[in-house]
């Protein structure tokens, strides 16, 4: 019988205290109307670096239409012309980036301005088959797959 009545007693205190602590954590979580008045928020709320972010990532689109990356394992050779017997200006390592001023017609170069690199603001001519866009995937030409 006093077994029963301790039993009881433990289960009854239990009970109250888990009453008790949901309503001690509902009184203490929730703001009351009087603290949720004294808060005031702007309409809208512009974060400063997502605005910037958001005009910088529209500038490096524009810039990332003509810029690619020097597709190769070892060099790429830039030329003074578009033929693979002129004379070497510069060899820029791989992923060097550059903006493509233009295809040259009938040829497979193209002429650019490196980006990049120790070779930054040289111009010349490079093989075009060894340059990919920028933020495309790379192919590493005579690359075993």
């Amino acid at each position: 019988m006093a077994k029963k009545i301790i039993i009881s007693l433990l289960c009854a205190s239990i009970v109250a205290c888990v009453v008790l602590g949901c309503f001690m954590a509902l009184y203490f979580l929730l703001p009351s109307q009087k603290a949720r008045a004294s808060i005031s928020l702007p309409k809208q709320v512009e974060d400063p670096e997502t605005t910037e972010g958001s005009k910088t990532a529209a500038t490096t689109e524009e810039k990332n239409t003509d810029t690619y990356v020097a597709d190769v394992h070892q060099s790429l050779t830039l030329r003074s012309q578009p033929d693979s017997n002129s004379s070497e200006v510069a060899s820029l390592p791989p992923m060097t980036h550059m903006q493509v001023l233009e295809f040259v017609d009938g040829t497979n170069f193209a002429q650019v301005e490196v980006s990049s690199g120790e070779s930054k603001g040289l111009t010349g001519y490079v093989n075009s088959e060894y340059i990919t866009k920028l933020g495309e995937p790379t192919i590493r030409v005579n690359s075993e797959e």
